[in-house]
């Protein structure tokens, strides 16, 4: 932020300096203010967005396999925090990013407790698959049922689910590609067949 609050100020100094400079005319001027800021405010922020939303998409869709660790972990006998614990250092040699998740959720819960830390990470991680997990998890430490067949069920839902969004995108592939088809075949083929009429 800094960063980028300071680049806009330095970039308007220099674009106010070489208007003085060649003696810009005002409408070339705003225009030339407005794109910078678009470049330095707008552009960046829309990056980091879609890599945010790319990044919470990646965890979710390998959160079913990171469920089933979780689950064998507890089946051996290991506490859930022993467990995330375990599985936040193994991970990170698979998988970076949902190592790196894993990594600070276990720190926080060290430090607040594993429910709150467990919320946190929903917040970090605002995803329909996330929530499903944390409230799992929070539900069975509250009530004391037995955590490795609810983790266990729990990772076949969200890789149902998954199945099925993905099953409803190649459903709406086919409406997506009759407008290519239309524009870029169908329309041709007429345009193509009146010219032969008329000749």
């Amino acid at each position: 932020m800094p960063t980028k609050y300071f680049s806009l100020f330095a970039g308007g100094g220099i674009i106010y300096w070489l208007s003085q400079q060649q003696s810009w005319k005002p409408v070339n001027l705003m225009v030339i203010a407005a794109v910078w800021v678009v470049v330095v405010l707008i552009i960046p922020d829309a990056y980091l967005s879609s890599k945010a939303k790319s990044l919470r998409v990646k965890i979710s869709n390998k959160l079913p396999y990171m469920i089933d660790l979780l689950a064998v972990c507890v089946q051996t006998g290991m506490t859930i925090e022993a467990s995330m614990s375990y599985l936040s250092k193994e991970m990170m040699s698979f998988d970076k990013d949902l190592g790196h998740m894993l990594n600070k959720t276990n720190d926080r819960i060290q430090i607040i407790g594993i429910e709150q830390a467990l919320v946190e990470l929903h917040t970090r991680v605002p995803t329909n698959e996330m929530r499903s997990f944390v409230m799992t998890l929070n539900q069975s430490l509250q009530y004391g049922t037995s955590i490795y067949s609810v983790l266990t069920t729990l990772s076949s839902e969200i890789r149902e689910v998954q199945m099925l969004g993905l099953e409803e995108k190649i459903g709406q592939l086919s409406a997506k590609m009759s407008v290519p088809l239309i524009l870029f075949v169908m329309f041709p083929i007429v345009i193509l067949e009146l010219n032969r009429c008329v000749y």
